[in-house]
């Protein structure tokens, strides 16, 4: 069987790039950023592995427009089509599959992704897909389905296998049930990087101050804590399971040794923690991975990790720690149910900035509930946090209700939502009902990215010198050029509906 793992190229009317792979709130950027869909990887690794025929195809990482992608698509005549989508762009896909169902009407098409894993019944209802996953681990559903439906030729009413939602004609369909909520990842195999192109994922990428970097095989699946009420890391349909620290560490050696990979970053919903963590760093230490000149980043939470883990990680040479800092305000972090306080926030960026890491803080603004009051205190905090060099770097969206997480079901619920058209939940624009007028949203988001050109936030990038980290130095004369034409860039894509 012929298998097309497919992201057509999506491209918006001011000439933006849908950035879906991998990304948990898709966003339209004009300079993108190509993420290697990790769990897709692994899915088409473990197909190759099965003796399929695998037809990796990212059109936009392939810098192809839609037309060639198609034409591409086409010529190859693939058996089975897997796409993945989320709530913007459910309507691009929908009205896709019907021209590609009507060139390629044999071909069997299977919609991966979270808005479709919770509404498949809406995404078959809309388009001639034929099997629609219940769950995140793609790689785990595709290698029991596909063996299953190549020697099944009535796979539509006789498979069993949980997790699927199936066409069986175009007025009947059926569901086998809830996915098996545990899997061991350890039995998923790694990334094929030859298989999935990694170079075309190498560069474009605000996350690496060296390239090329890469993403690492995710060691946790969904996420570790699981509860933010605005995250796709939460519902019943998602659980928690971990990658071994060794197969890991296999991998990222495997990675600097064969491929001669200079950043590495693992995009968990929340990375090791506690003595897994320790354990990981240590044993880049053993294996002399931290001499190699490669860079390492995470995702974690606030109050995961203590200093000696901190200083640990730091020796292992771990850079890039990214924070959810979704808001500076009490009852903010009590309603997206984020389980840390702020008196902790300090304390931790002042020991991740003391070893030599550069934690980049991601926030959010524009809740339902969220005051002026709110907003100023998130902004002035934010603010002294970055000039203080307690954060190197951020990066501020709008906070859009998305794939139905309890977020979004509470903004149904309270009424506050403005619209029903899924094309507007691209987060370019608010969508909610506030307190206050949209535009203060807008400017708080001008405001913080600003910072990276404020005299204050530059003098401290300076001060950094003195330290003689060679990172430091990258940071200032490398990473910070680049990185000004990504802060143009967000600051158009979230302030674009603003008023003037």
């Amino acid at each position: 069987m012929k298998i097309a793992i497919s992201y057509p190229p999506i491209i918006n009317k001011d000439g933006q790039k849908a950035m879906v792979s991998q990304n948990r709130n898709v966003q339209y950027f004009k300079k993108p950023t190509y993420l290697l869909p990790v769990i897709h990887a692994q899915a088409a690794t473990w197909l190759k592995q099965l003796g399929y025929d695998i037809y990796w195809d990212d059109g936009n990482a392939q810098l192809k427009s839609f037309a060639q992608w198609q034409q591409d698509l086409v010529a190859w005549q693939p058996d089975v089509i897997v796409f993945e989508s989320t709530t913007p762009v459910m309507n691009f896909y929908w009205q896709m599959v019907h021209e590609i169902k009507a060139q390629l009407p044999n071909s069997i098409v299977i919609m991966t992704g979270y808005h479709s894993m919770r509404m498949p019944k809406e995404t078959l209802e809309k388009a001639p897909v034929d099997i629609v996953l219940r769950s995140n681990h793609i790689d785990f559903s595709l290698s029991k389905l596909i063996p299953y439906i190549e020697t099944h030729p009535d796979w539509r009413k006789t498979l069993s296998i949980q997790g699927f939602v199936i066409r069986v004609t175009d007025q009947d369909i059926r569901s086998t049930g809830e996915f098996k909520q545990v899997e061991p990842l350890d039995h998923s195999p790694l990334v094929d990087r030859d298989l999935v192109q990694w170079k075309r994922y190498a560069y474009e990428n605000g996350n690496y101050l060296q390239t090329p970097g890469t993403y690492a095989s995710s060691v946790i699946r969904d996420c570790i804590f699981g509860k933010c009420t605005f995250c796709r890391y939460n519902g019943p349909d998602l659980t928690y399971s971990m990658m071994s620290v060794e197969r890991s560490l296999d991998e990222y050696q495997h990675l600097i040794e064969q491929y001669r990979v200079k950043e590495i970053f693992d995009d968990s919903g929340v990375w090791y923690r506690g003595k897994e963590a320790r354990a990981f760093a240590q044993g880049i230490i053993d294996r002399g991975l931290h001499k190699k000149g490669c860079y390492f980043g995470i995702n974690t939470r606030f109050e995961y990790l203590d200093e000696a883990t901190i200083k640990l990680m730091a020796e292992a040479n771990f850079r890039f720690i990214l924070l959810g800092f979704e808001a500076a305000d009490d009852d903010t972090l009590a309603r997206l149910n984020k389980g840390y306080q702020m008196p902790y926030v300090e304390k931790c960026l002042k020991w991740m900035t003391q070893y030599g890491m550069h934690p980049h803080l991601t926030i959010m603004v524009g809740y339902y509930w969220q005051t002026q009051e709110q907003l100023d205190l998130t902004v002035k905090t934010v603010k002294d946090l970055m000039f203080r060099g307690l954060a190197r770097t951020l990066q501020v969206t709008l906070c859009t209700p998305l794939d139905y997480t309890p977020y979004h079901w509470e903004c149904l619920r309270e009424g506050v939502l403005l619209t029903k058209e899924y094309d507007d939940f691209d987060m370019s624009k608010l969508i909610v009902k506030t307190p206050i007028p949209h535009d203060h949203y807008y400017q708080a988001v001008r405001e913080m990215y600003s910072i990276a050109f404020h005299p204050k936030f530059i003098w401290r990038q300076l001060k950094f010198l003195t330290q003689f980290r060679k990172r430091d130095y990258q940071f200032l004369f490398i990473y910070g050029i680049r990185a000004m034409r990504r802060v143009r860039q967000h600051i158009f894509n979230l302030t674009k509906h603003e008023k003037k």
